[in-house]
């Protein structure tokens, strides 16, 4: 018997936990791989995470379904983790294009440090909305198909998309920011 989406949402507490708890883990790769690396592997895992949740739907089998949330909370604080890790690199690359290209190292490295902030808050603030938008997104799954698999869908195209990005800016050789 699966269980329905307000049994479920006892145990939602636990998703937010978990991907706070991980976090750490996140940014202590970034460190020894690189972030860009581990987010876009990331973005991978989680497309396949996401997979496994709509498979499970699909199937009704609520341990699949546990699995396929608990690995999508994990990764995503693995992937915040990194993320944050990548800020501050992005721009002291910046910073030291800006000397090469003449700047005044000090002016440079201090805007390079004041503009990392500022884009920590704000990715910060498009988080805890992204959190707004994931269930949206349920809400209009359910209204209008009476499941989670239109939303499932759209995450893993999401992440796929996210992916790319990553790759495109970040991965992809002779990139300025490349290993970041």
């Amino acid at each position: 018997d699966f269980a329905s989406p307000v049994d479920a949402a006892y145990l939602t507490f636990l998703g937010p936990l978990l991907g706070s708890l991980i976090r750490p883990v996140g940014g202590a790769l970034a460190d020894r791989i690189g972030g860009a690396r581990v987010t876009q592997w990331t973005f991978a895992a989680m497309a396949a995470g996401a997979s496994v949740v709509l498979v499970a739907s699909r199937q009704a089998s609520l341990p699949l379904f546990l699995i396929g949330f608990i690995a999508l909370f994990v990764l995503s604080g693995i992937g915040n983790g990194s993320t944050y890790k990548m800020i501050p690199a992005i721009f002291r690359v910046k910073a030291r294009a800006a000397m090469a290209a003449g700047a005044d190292p000090a002016a440079a490295e201090r805007a390079g440090r004041r503009l990392s902030g500022a884009l920590i808050g704000i990715a910060g603030a498009v988080g805890a909305f992204g959190g707004v938008l994931v269930n949206l997104a349920f809400r209009q799954s359910f209204l209008s198909r009476g499941d989670g698999d239109a939303a499932y869908l759209v995450f893993i195209g999401f992440y796929l998309v996210c992916l790319v990005v990553t790759w495109v800016a970040y991965r992809r050789p002779g990139t300025p920011l490349a290993g970041v």
